[in-house]
């Protein structure tokens, strides 16, 4: 299977992560209002991007059990980055995604996530696609939404996070409903 990455969308470059792009990766993760309703630990150290960036360097294409960042590009610049966890037999795919802040709004996320949502669905194969967030992220809730997914489930204080439990609040979308979707949408 050749991988269509990079990616190209209308506006946008989906790509792997690469070496230059770890300032600007520290800088929007410590962001607090990026970093606000994420799950990762506090503070994002230059040291931990550069080993996530190195570990994912051999990164072509989205594999089955490999979780992977793909680099979100506008114009040369790196404004943020989505995360596809394709699990290990390929039909089951949780996606993530985080913008800097002068970059969302404006339907970047909305752009991206599409296009490697159509890649996991057509080329991949995959039948379930899921995003998991916590209630409180009411804008990746409604791009969630906007995707077609749907709210599948809240477990109460069942997420731990900085300290903390959080409610998690799970949205899915089969494949049917994907493709539903894309034909109306012709």
């Amino acid at each position: 299977m050749d991988s269509p990455y990079p990616l190209t969308t209308g506006r946008l470059v989906l790509r792997p992560l690469r070496t230059d792009d770890i300032d600007v990766i520290v800088a929007y993760r410590n962001d607090p209002a990026v970093a606000a309703l994420q799950d990762w630990n506090l503070p994002v150290t230059r040291e931990r991007v550069e080993r996530q960036v190195a570990a994912q360097s051999g990164w072509r294409d989205i594999v089955p059990g490999e979780p992977c960042q793909i680099g979100i590009e506008l114009a040369g610049e790196l404004i943020g980055d989505l995360y596809v966890g394709l699990d290990e037999h390929g039909g089951i795919a949780e996606i993530g995604f985080t913008l800097r802040t002068e970059h969302q709004g404006r339907g970047y996320a909305f752009e991206a996530a599409s296009a490697v949502v159509a890649d996991l669905i057509e080329r991949h194969g995959c039948h379930r696609i899921v995003g998991q967030l916590s209630p409180e992220n009411v804008r990746s809730a409604r791009l969630l939404e906007r995707l077609g997914l749907h709210v599948e489930s809240l477990a109460p204080k069942s997420y731990w996070c900085r300290g903390a439990w959080d409610d998690n609040l799970t949205y899915a979308m089969s494949d049917a409903q994907w493709r539903a979707r894309a034909s109306t949408a012709e």
